[in-house]
């Protein structure tokens, strides 16, 4: 629509604008809207709106833990789906739309997850957060095994879009996740993925004392060149691999972080995507002080 005179539309009948605004986007449709009085009443259809809103969207909505309130229009609840993910499957996740494109965004909370050791008090703790979507969240105590999987059916998300999973969570009295990454991948179950690697601890978090990082930048013998990923938190020349291999984590506007798993893309709906962070190489230190509020998955955009 970028390169077309909207004005064009309003010489045709309303119903004809309608069949057009559905081949658009959720966006060009918002700036059709502003164009005149007579095009604003096409672009504002349930005819247009229902064509972005997800064919099964009523099914969906009607497994919301949360009662969804009646909105006079498409266009009203495609909003509401927006800007405010509902929660479904006994409130193990959270469903919503990407605003711009209106594809499907799903949250899997951690009780959805496969996380090592979550079912032993002594090393994870089920507990509330109130600025938390999810009732439970999981709190680490201490372990040495670090694994986290969750995993999603390609059909339940929008066809032919390419999406990112990221790891939600917090850090609190954090200890062992300051110099060694852990490993992270994203593709079918079964099928052997390439090694990525991601640290939890943001740039420029308090480190540790100086003899435990001196003892920690002495590598491990499992950790050859092609497993290294070099971070600021290695002294210099610990290693000569380029420093943008690493993922690191951004801090998201509701003051959890995120973190990058992978990436895939939806093409074989029966295929299952797994998703998994794991650190079991460190049988040195303990890991304490994580919060994983869960897995989101949510189109790559740009």
């Amino acid at each position: 629509m970028e390169n077309e005179n909207p004005n064009i539309l309003s010489l045709l009948p309303e119903d004809c604008t309608e069949k057009v605004l559905v081949f658009t986007s959720p966006v060009d449709v918002c700036r059709v809207s502003l164009v005149s009085k007579s095009l604003q009443s096409a672009a504002d259809s349930d005819s247009v709106w229902e064509k972005f809103l997800p064919s099964e969207y009523q099914s969906i909505i009607s497994g919301s833990v949360n009662p969804i309130p009646d909105f006079g229009s498409k266009k009203d609840l495609y909003v509401y789906l927006c800007h405010n993910p509902i929660l479904i499957d006994e409130g193990r996740k959270s469903f919503s739309l990407e605003k711009r494109t209106g594809k499907k965004c799903y949250f899997l909370g951690a009780w959805d997850l496969h996380i090592e050791w979550a079912d032993s008090p002594q090393y994870w703790e089920w507990t509330s957060l109130p600025d938390s979507r999810f009732s439970k969240v999981a709190q680490l105590q201490h372990v040495w095994w670090l694994e986290i999987r969750g995993t999603i059916i390609v059909g339940v998300l929008s066809p032919r879009t390419s999406y990112v999973a990221y790891l939600v969570y917090k850090l609190e009295n954090e200890y062992g996740f300051h110099y060694r990454p852990s490993e992270v991948s994203v593709g079918v179950l079964g099928v052997e993925l390439d090694k990525q690697f991601a640290f939890l601890e943001p740039e420029g978090r308090p480190q540790l004392d100086d003899d435990y990082e001196e003892s920690v930048y002495t590598l491990p013998h499992d950790y050859g060149e092609e497993d290294l990923v070099e971070d600021q938190h290695l002294p210099e020349g610990a290693s000569s691999l380029v420093q943008s291999n690493i993922r690191c984590p951004q801090l998201r506007d509701d003051g959890w972080f995120e973190v990058e798993l992978g990436e895939f893309y939806t093409e074989n709906e029966d295929d299952c995507i797994e998703m998994s962070l794991k650190e079991v190489k460190d049988s040195v230190s303990s890991k304490e002080g994580l919060i994983v509020e869960g897995i989101e998955i949510r189109p790559r955009m740009g």
